[in-house]
């Protein structure tokens, strides 16, 4: 919390604090009714005083929640699919052949295949 005790919370202090309480809880350093009991008091807290108070008897403070967002991790298997398809309907035309259409359902099956295969070796 920043130098003015007395100031009043933000929202964005207030679920850091919720977060913190979160946090405890899930690390066992807090009964389900003590935490219940802190979250609100917490959510009505109006000073950065009152939320210091709160999180006072708790050791150290929680990891800062990442602002990354999460992996896409299908992101690129669309990508290439949809190029596969775009490819294979683009051969399918210049060849006069339906053949070709044929990549489109076993292309990503493919890609899959070989993803997971990279990500046991890697493991």
């Amino acid at each position: 919390m920043d130098d003015v005790p007395y100031a009043r919370l933000s929202t964005a202090e207030r679920e850091r604090a919720l977060y913190e309480l979160a946090h405890h809880l899930s690390v066992g350093r807090l009964h389900p009714a003590e935490f219940e009991d802190l979250t609100m008091r917490a959510a009505a807290a109006t000073s950065r005083a009152e939320l210091a108070e709160l999180l006072a008897e708790l050791p150290g403070q929680a990891p800062r929640p990442s602002t990354e967002p999460p992996p896409r991790p299908l992101a690129a298997v669309a990508t290439l699919s949809a190029l596969v398809v775009l490819a294979a309907i683009g051969m399918s035309a210049m060849a006069g052949n339906w053949l070709w259409l044929l990549t489109i359902p076993v292309a990503p099956i493919v890609i899959l295949g070989v993803r997971g295969i990279v990500a046991r070796r890697a493991a």
